[in-house]
Parts: C-alpha cells; sequence; structure tokens
C-alpha cells in the first residue's frame, strides 16, 4: 500500500504547476541542528541534552520571565470588584448557523493545540458532529466557566535568529491553543460586539434621492 501510494504521489507531481519545484525546494532545506543549551548564568549552568531536560530548564526560565508583577493594588480597582453586581445577563446561546459560519473561517493552516484537533478538521464535521459542538459550546457559556482544558497550551520554543542556540534566552515561546478554545473566543467577541453596539452590525438603509 506505500509503494502504490508513493507511485501515485511521484506520477502526481508535474513542472507546469511547480509540485515538483516544490518538492525539490523542501528537500533541499537543511536539517536544523538541535544543540544542547545551558542557562546563562555565573557560573554557567549544566547542560541539558536530552528533551526533558531542556522542557525543564525552558520551564524554569519562562516562570522566572513571566512572573507576576509586585505591583500595589489600586483601592478603587479592588473596591470596584468586591462590588457585587446583582444585574447581569448571560449570553444568548450559540446557533448552528454562528457556528459553521465561524467555523469556516478558520485558518487551516494553523497549528492545532494539545487535544491535535485541527481546524480542518473541524470543517469536515458532520451535521451530528457539529450539533454535539454546539451543545458542548453551550454548555460551557451557561454556567460560564471556561474548562481548563481549553486553557491548556502547548508552548514551543523557537530559536531567534542571529543569537547563540545553546543559551536558553535566545529562544521565544510560541503558545499553541486548542482549536475549539479559539472557535469559543470567536464566538463570545462576535456576540459581545452584537449586543453591546447592535448598530455597527446592522446594515445602512438605502440612500433615498428626492426628485423635484
Amino acid at each position: 500500500m506505500r509503494n502504490e501510494s508513493f507511485k501515485a504521489y511521484v506520477s502526481s507531481l508535474r513542472r507546469d504547476d511547480n509540485t515538483i519545484w516544490n518538492l525539490i525546494k523542501r528537500k533541499k532545506i537543511p536539517t536544523a541542528s538541535q544543540p544542547p543549551v545551558r542557562k546563562n548564568s555565573t557560573p554557567p549552568g549544566l547542560w541539558a541534552k536530552s528533551d526533558k531536560e531542556k522542557a525543564d530548564l525552558f520551564a524554569e526560565h519562562l516562570s522566572e520571565v513571566f512572573s507576576p508583577h509586585n505591583n500595589d493594588p489600586n483601592p478603587e480597582v479592588e473596591q470596584d470588584l468586591a462590588t457585587p453586581i446583582h444585574q447581569h445577563e448571560h449570553l444568548k446561546p450559540f446557533t448552528l448557523n454562528e457556528i459553521k459560519n465561524e467555523i469556516t473561517k478558520l485558518n487551516h493552516k494553523k497549528a492545532p493545540g494539545i487535544d491535535h484537533i485541527t481546524a480542518a478538521m473541524l470543517k469536515e464535521l458532520p451535521q451530528e458532529g457539529l450539533l454535539n459542538l454546539m451543545y458542548i459550546l453551550n454548555a460551557i457559556i451557561r454556567p460560564e466557566y471556561w474548562p481548563k482544558s481549553l486553557k491548556q497550551a502547548q508552548v514551543l520554543m523557537l530559536p531567534k535568529p542571529g543569537k547563540n542556540p545553546i543559551d536558553v534566552t535566545s529562544y521565544r515561546p510560541i503558545s499553541l491553543v486548542p482549536t475549539i478554545s479559539k472557535l469559543l473566543e470567536k464566538l463570545i467577541i462576535k456576540r459581545i460586539n452584537k449586543e453591546s453596539n447592535p448598530s455597527r452590525l446592522d446594515p445602512k438603509p438605502p440612500i433615498q434621492f428626492q426628485t423635484g
């Protein structure tokens, strides 16, 4: 089966549509090496060679860099946050058409999150799968509780260009959020904008010309 699939792929390559040149270009890209990493300190720390050692070192570095600021709280802001709000309106449930429209707008080139669910998978969902997804999203906004599984992001460390790759500070993190979490964010933002300022989404009335 692998041989037949490979033969079919090779026979589909053409020069006129650049498919063969794109394949050659990808193969000519040199493979990036994975050097060991160590913390930039005095004296320098131990080398991290294995994937687990690198992950632990990056996690320690990110916890130091992204620590919360020790700012004194504003008493006015704290008082406003402590004041209970009695008048509270819940968001209306999402409709199936709303979810379908937002799914079609998802970028299929974006990398998936920790659950490995891509935008292409959501676009290929049948009617029953879309209904189940609608029930799940509406069950999230009803108690106004964001599940922890949708908060978890997969962090990738990419080397900065022109920096020393053995230094732990030469990498920048990229967080891959689950695609369903991105979909829910887009739906909530669109719903809030629509309910807070409905005139922005209403079509403008046609211009009427008077003849005299």
